[in-house]
């Protein structure tokens, strides 16, 4: 995606993709299809696994995870443009990575500075990455120590955490909020797994006197906390994009071959007009996500950006979260009683897009933020 010029003086999207971004979207595709069948998410959920290795593998091999670094680490430089691309694909498909959260600390160590020797990790596939952001009701605190901080908290919802090898961390210090990315191994660090309402395996993650280095740190000196939440938002959108996409088509497949009284159900005015309304939604998601993730890595290149890249992403945000919702219920509701069968693979979409909409944030709060800033910004 490229910026198109125009008498505007503000940035035009160009949704067109680039042909490198053209390559990733159908590697991605070919891989996840193949991999990510709806008989492997069954047996994905009856194995007890934290995240499907075969996946990941090929992801690493395939260098799906490398194209979104920049050339500096070694990557193709697609970017976050790039990489809301594959997660897409892989809400599709529902497949059980963590590639959202490791792509992200990946490219904020790679953008921001930090552990090099994890990104290493990260590119050679030994190392995937949990995130942590402060919730509602609990944090992890941060009090400073000769060489770094020393970490206590915790937080309840460690997206796929059991899968992760490492977390990056979101803490509060008395200067503000700081990010690390730490071991999971690292004495002081407890996981508490629970499995979510999509089947998936998650974790209640405490820090307990946890002791990080300063080498540690993601992005010292800049907003590091800022930067990785808006960039974990607008991931997270992504896939719920890619989860709504599929339940769509799905539903206008059925909708179209199931018959009643003689006729398909399509051809009631109702059901029409509810999955007209799905697909619009789908659709809005896809754009905005598209959209914050062109302002999320201009921001990158150019620093004044940043306040444009931040309101693109709530926007981004809020929608996947309030459309999200819509769309898989009226996905449900058209699959009739069946649709409410746990069995039943549309099902499956609604409860992987009911987890996503309370990741990092519920609809409510997005929207809350994004008024304030919009209020500031007019303020100013």
């Amino acid at each position: 995606m490229t910026e198109t010029v125009t008498t505007d003086p503000a940035p035009c999207m160009d949704f067109h993709l680039s042909e490198d971004e053209k390559g990733l979207v159908e590697a991605a595709v070919a891989m996840f299809s193949e991999l990510s069948t709806d008989a492997a998410v069954v047996a994905g959920e009856e194995d007890e696994t934290a995240y499907d290795e075969r996946i990941w593998s090929h992801l690493v091999d395939g260098g799906l995870l490398e194209a979104v670094l920049p050339s500096s680490a070694g990557g193709t430089g697609l970017g976050m443009s790039g990489l809301v691309q594959v997660l897409r694909v892989q809400g599709m498909h529902l497949a059980r990575v963590p590639l959202a959260t490791t792509a992200v600390a990946a490219l904020a160590i790679a953008s921001l500075g930090g552990p090099s020797a994890t990104l290493a990790q990260i590119v050679a596939g030994s190392a995937r990455v949990a995130a942590l952001l402060p919730e509602a009701l609990t944090r992890v605190d941060g009090a400073s120590a000769s060489d770094g901080f020393t970490l206590t908290g915790a937080v309840d919802f460690g997206y796929l955490a059991p899968a992760a090898s490492h977390v990056m961390v979101t803490f509060h210090t008395l200067d503000g909020e700081r990010v690390a990315v730490v071991p999971v191994d690292r004495i002081g660090v407890s996981l508490d797994h629970w499995r979510g309402i999509s089947g998936q395996l998650h974790a209640a993650v405490t820090f307990i006197d946890v002791q990080i280095a300063a080498e540690e740190l993601v992005g010292v000196g800049s907003d590091a906390a800022g930067w990785v939440r808006r960039h974990l938002l607008v991931a997270a959108a992504a896939l719920q994009g890619g989860v709504c996409h599929e339940a769509v088509r799905r539903t206008a497949s059925y909708v179209s071959e199931r018959e009643q009284f003689g006729r398909p159900l399509s051809t009631n005015q109702g059901v029409a007009m509810r999955a007209a309304d799905a697909s619009i939604d789908s659709e809005v998601i896809e754009l905005t996500v598209l959209d914050a993730a062109f302002g999320l890595d201009a921001a990158c290149t150019e620093p004044g950006e940043s306040v444009d890249a931040h309101e693109s992403a709530l926007v981004a945000a809020w929608w996947a979260k309030q459309a999200g919702i819509r769309v898989v219920h009226a996905t449900q509701h058209l699959h009739g009683g069946a649709g409410a069968d746990l069995d039943n693979h549309i099902h499956r979409f609604f409860v992987w897009a009911r987890e996503i909409d309370i990741l990092w944030g519920a609809a409510d709060s997005i929207r809350d933020e994004l008024g304030a800033l919009v209020t500031t910004e007019d303020e100013q």
